[in-house]
């Protein structure tokens, strides 16, 4: 065999060995699947192995699989779901996570003056809204009363040391649906931490954490939708640009009963236990943790525009955008003082 064809046949088996290591590995992969009723998307940046993106497609299933453990409603051995089931005021043992959601919340309300509320199960159930609800309906004020007396963020306590819970009512049911997707969020976030990755992005049903640049070496980009009760309209308010933090939204054009002319949001006002009514349509935070700016997201939808950006302006590291509907049904914006310069904001509308 001469020379050249010695030289032919080992470039050949190394373009053939070049394509095989190549096939090997995926690039800016993005992960999908479905989790706390709603569904999950995993960007990380760079190459991976498909042996290791297998790896990691299993962790970040194994991860929201406790979360969902810890707090599902819908789940009737989770650690939520046996609280709520439980008439007994003692200390009720939970997991280290499960504590910390619980005590974030709490603080939330009493920052909010009870505009979030983490017990407010047996309202979301009579709206049909919860886990144990029937036909969504709006309730009498009889009944929003009787259920009313089994809440209250106050009738609640924590300790995080020994990661423990206990009500002080018998009847008192959680439902963290305005948290636990965001901490979810940040569990996925600090696996990808963990295991390497510099560059990521993860979302749960809208909420949203990034982490360094996207694939082609620029802020993430995050899109915020435009608010409006068609499902098939896809249309984006604006973008943000984001390269660390977190971005959680609240609206009433997804989820809501529609009587009599009239659009009841599944966001509840706590004080009252009515649907909120508002001019707001929709509410943007940006925040260091998803944990944080999913519950606060909800808080200030309860709160309103003033009220609301007023508490975002008080609170280092949180900003805040609202959507909100003029008596022609046009949308305009509000926002806190340093949202723009936080997120590159692109209006797109």
């Amino acid at each position: 065999m001469t020379r050249r064809k010695i030289i032919q046949i080992a470039l050949a088996m190394a373009l053939v060995l070049a394509f095989a290591v190549k096939s090997f590995y995926v690039k800016n992969p993005v992960l999908v699947g479905g989790t706390m009723g709603t569904s999950y998307s995993v960007t990380v940046k760079g190459r991976v192995s498909h042996n290791r993106l297998k790896k990691l497609s299993q962790k970040i299933e194994a991860q929201l699989a406790e979360v969902n453990r810890q707090m599902s409603t819908w789940i009737d051995c989770s650690e939520i779901s046996r609280f709520n089931r439980s008439t007994n005021t003692a200390p009720f043992q939970t997991s280290e996570a499960f504590a910390q959601v619980v005590g974030a919340a709490l603080e939330l309300s009493a920052s909010t003056g009870g505009a979030f509320d983490p017990t407010l199960n047996p309202l979301l159930n009579l709206w049909g809204f919860g886990s144990g609800s029937g036909e969504r309906k709006v309730p009498s004020d009889a009944e929003i009363a009787k259920a009313k007396k089994l809440t209250g963020w106050r009738r609640l306590g924590v300790d995080a040391k020994t990661s423990s819970l206990w009500k002080t009512i018998p009847g008192l049911q959680l439902d963290l649906g305005a948290i636990a997707k965001g901490y979810g969020v940040d569990s996925v976030g600090r696996l990808l931490d963990r295991v390497g990755y510099a560059d990521w992005f993860v979302e749960i049903g809208g909420e949203v954490a990034v982490r360094g640049t996207n694939p082609d070496g620029v802020p993430w980009r995050i899109g915020i939708q435009f608010p409006t009760t068609n499902p098939m309209d896809d249309r984006l308010q604006g973008i943000l640009n984001l390269d660390e933090g977190a971005v959680a939204t609240s609206g009433d054009y997804r989820n809501y009963i529609r009587q009599d002319g009239t659009l009841y949001s599944h966001i509840l006002d706590p004080r009252s236990g009515r649907a909120v009514l508002s001019d707001t349509a929709s509410v943007t935070v940006v925040a260091p943790d998803c944990m944080h700016a999913d519950g606060i997201a909800t808080a200030l939808f309860v709160m309103g525009a003033d009220e609301g950006l007023a508490w975002a302006e008080h609170r280092p590291g949180v900003e805040a955008m609202f959507l909100v509907r003029g008596a022609g049904g046009e949308i305009s914006e509000k926002f806190s003082s340093g949202f723009a310069a936080a997120t590159g904001y692109v209006h797109v509308q």
